[in-house]
């Protein structure tokens, strides 16, 4: 069982989602793999390591081979796209084809294009490039330009379009499933915003595609590293205005703003950063994980920590933070904070095992994270003698433990139920003494409190010391009172 715990501190994008999801350790070339199930084709993915503020973290972008991006949806989504970042490419490009240009490029290492780019579906061509080189890019590209993109619904894709190319495609159900919610909750948003039936709303072909790939591809990576909770800190948005085909928007987008209808995320805005950091795309993925807006819980802890960069510009750190969190296997060292809470209580009966072996079973149980394992003897059926095992796990535990019962024990069935559980705060401090430094437990509930000291410290001094353990505790005891 797998925990993810966002840091969502300069929004959140498609592109930030997936490239935090390939740092904490998906597997890239899975995702090529299932992608190929879509039958989509014109595009490619762009997926790097980089540094950014000389932190490392992924750079995960959908290029698509027209060579434009434009993602979005007719009319609100139909944005002037103000490109501030910051493109790092260490591979080569091989260009065997022609292109056919109309307008003139100025190359510097630093490319800054301050012309309007008009499509209207047609190009006119006055010459030919032939590329048979290969390109070396080490430096920044900057683009300041504003693109206005003009589609007829000819070269439009309806919602029941990508319902229909997600439906027959060979992925799994879950990520059709999740993939079909976040487009659909999508395009009611979109729908509302401009007032019509979200069967009207339609996705621009080429930035149809760019969005499927970016929400096909997060559940992909979802369920490839097997995570089933999502955690996260409060996200942050941006200030000011946004240029869109109807004029200048407020920040959030009316979109987003449709998104956050019926939720209780809490969102917050830094009025330094002037421009949008949570896009449409970003926000419904995260709605579709529903994740729980608390710290890290107490039985969780760290294994691996991530960053997925965003794309503009914004004079800050503009990347999502995100952690994998296993279940914590050292719980007699976690900080406790809340006094009650429901666990699971797993009671068994066997006569065909050793006292040595159950032994060796309470210790493995607790190796892999139980609160606490302890068995009783008992009479059983036709008076033969027994143990009783008893087993306290966390509820998300119990298919864990549930394999790992029939595998360790002899027992062909057990019983389990939910209980409530009173228990007192608990959190640690060190302190110096005469055998240097050593952790104290100090556990509380309302005006009660006691203290106590880590058996490990203790065995660990007595060891060095060739004292008795008792002696260690006497001497210790004066520390902690």
């Amino acid at each position: 069982m797998t925990s993810l715990f966002l840091e969502p501190f300069s929004g959140i994008s498609g592109d930030m989602l997936n490239g935090l999801l390939v740092d904490l350790g998906a597997d890239v070339e899975l995702l090529h793999t299932e992608l190929e199930k879509l039958g989509v084709d014109g595009f490619h993915l762009h997926v790097h390591r980089v540094a950014k503020s000389a932190i490392w973290g992924t750079d995960f972008d959908v290029h698509l081979h027209h060579g434009e991006k434009d993602t979005g949806i007719e009319g609100d989504f139909d944005h002037d796209h103000d490109h501030d970042h910051e493109h790092h490419h260490d591979h080569e490009h091989h260009h065997d084809h022609e292109h056919h240009h109309d307008h003139e490029h100025h190359h510097d290492n630093e490319h800054h294009h301050d012309n309007e780019h008009h499509h209207d579906n047609e190009h006119h061509h006055d010459h030919e490039h032939h590329h048979d080189h290969e390109h070396h890019h080490d430096h920044e590209h900057h683009h300041d330009h504003e693109h206005h993109h003009h589609h007829s619904h000819a070269d439009a894709r309806s919602y029941a379009d990508i319902h229909d190319l997600i439906v027959a495609s060979q992925l799994s159900p879950f990520v059709k499933e999740k993939s079909l919610e976040v487009f659909l909750d999508i395009a009611k948003a979109e729908a509302a915003v401009h007032n019509m039936p979200v069967e009207q709303i339609h996705f621009h072909e080429i930035g149809a595609i760019d969005s499927i790939v970016d929400i096909v591809s997060f559940f992909i990576l979802v369920e490839s590293l097997g995570i089933d909770t999502v955690y996260s800190t409060p996200l942050t948005e941006g200030s000011g205005t946004i240029s869109v085909a109807h004029g200048e928007m407020p920040v959030p987008v009316p979109a987003v703003m449709q998104l956050r209808k019926g939720t209780t995320i809490p969102i917050t805005q830094d009025f330094t950063v002037k421009t949008e950091l949570i896009t449409p795309t970003g926000l419904a993925l995260l709605k579709a994980l529903s994740p729980i807006f608390e710290p890290i819980p107490s039985h969780l802890s760290i294994e691996s920590v991530g960053y997925g960069f965003g794309k503009r510009e914004t004079g800050k750190f503009n990347a999502l933070r995100g952690s994998l969190l296993k279940e914590d296997t050292s719980h007699s060292t976690t900080v406790v904070h809340r006094t009650e809470d429901q666990i699971i209580e797993i009671t068994t009966t066997i006569d065909d095992q050793t006292p040595e072996q159950l032994g060796y079973i309470i210790h493995r149980f607790l190796d892999t994270g139980a609160l606490d394992v302890y068995y009783r003897s008992v009479v059983m059926k036709k008076n033969r003698p027994g143990f009783e095992l008893i087993l306290l796990i966390q509820g998300s535990q119990l298919e864990d433990f549930s394999a790992l019962l029939f595998k360790e024990t002899s027992t062909i069935g057990f019983r389990y139920q939910q209980v409530d559980r009173k228990v007192m705060q608990r959190r640690f401090e060190q302190i110096d003494t005469e055998f240097g430094p050593v952790t104290v437990k100090i556990n509380q509930y309302g005006s009660t409190t006691k203290k106590t000291l880590e058996y490990e410290d203790c065995q660990r001094i007595a060891t060095e010391m060739q004292l008795p353990i008792q002696e260690v505790y006497h001497q210790l005891q004066k520390y902690i009172y």
